[in-house]
């Protein structure tokens, strides 16, 4: 009963306000009317139980296939104030129907809800693991893109790691986009990341489908001498942006 209780907290300001009994996808008992909202800071402060957990997950494909995003974006929201491990809730099912979007309106509300709540911007990297991947298989890399451009803001409250810059790399140059492929790699070089050899061939490969031969041969080498230590970063960035800005014109 007491976990009922709390997970009326989950529910009740985000869900069931714009609700009607008709409107919802399971019975209007499911979570009583008499809600009571605890502060956020008594929410943060405790886990949720497997029970609660298990509510949240039966939840979250109902409200999907009822077409309520935005709740499920704030039930999220709400439970990653817990501090959940990303695997127990069931966030996948929702991410995948925020792929099937005709735009980004619903993902960019779930994504800086996520931003702009100090305690749950620690999930904004994963969940951009999860979404991106999603729009290069659908074939919709300039979401992915949008993506990109989104998390290159200064803005952004978490530095980008290699998988999510693996991703884009990969994704774009899978997808003849191969100056924004450039780009996320010039990110990844300022940023001290270590580039690593599968990032390098997909660049390199795609430099020669382009029949940029001599960009691809000198871009590769300069990559290795920098895994190698014998030359630095800065070096890279100066012949990438040569690339880029050669390549626009």
């Amino acid at each position: 009963m007491r976990s009922i209780q709390r997970l009326r907290f989950l529910a009740s300001p985000y869900l069931l306000s714009r609700f009607t009994p008709n409107s919802l996808p399971f019975t209007s008992s499911s979570f009583p009317h008499a809600l009571i909202e605890p502060t956020t800071s008594t929410i943060a402060a405790t886990s949720l139980t497997q029970e609660e957990l298990t509510q949240i997950n039966l939840l979250i494909p109902r409200l999907c296939s009822s077409n309520h995003l935005k709740e499920v974006a704030n039930l999220i929201t709400t439970a990653f104030l817990t501090n959940p491990s990303l695997e127990s809730i069931s966030v996948s099912i929702f991410i995948h129907r925020l792929s099937l979007e005709p735009d980004l309106t619903q993902p960019m509300y779930f994504l800086n809800r996520l931003k702009y709540t100090p305690k749950t911007q620690s999930f904004l990297l994963p969940i951009c693991k999860m979404l991106v991947p999603l729009y290069f298989r659908n074939r919709e890399a300039t979401k992915g893109l949008k993506i990109f451009h989104w998390v290159s803001r200064p803005d952004f409250p978490c530095p980008v790691d290699y998988g999510l810059c693996a991703i884009l790399v990969n994704g774009f140059c899978k997808n003849d986009m191969v100056v924004e492929g450039l780009k996320v790699l010039r990110m990844m070089v300022v940023g001290e990341l270590k580039v690593g050899g599968e990032v390098r061939m997909w660049v390199y490969r795609s430099l020669l489908r382009e029949a940029r031969i001599k960009e691809a041969q000198e871009l590769n080498e300069a990559l290795k001498c920098v895994e190698n230590g014998e030359k630095g970063n800065e070096e890279v960035v100066a012949l990438l942006d040569n690339i880029i800005s050669n390549w626009i014109e």
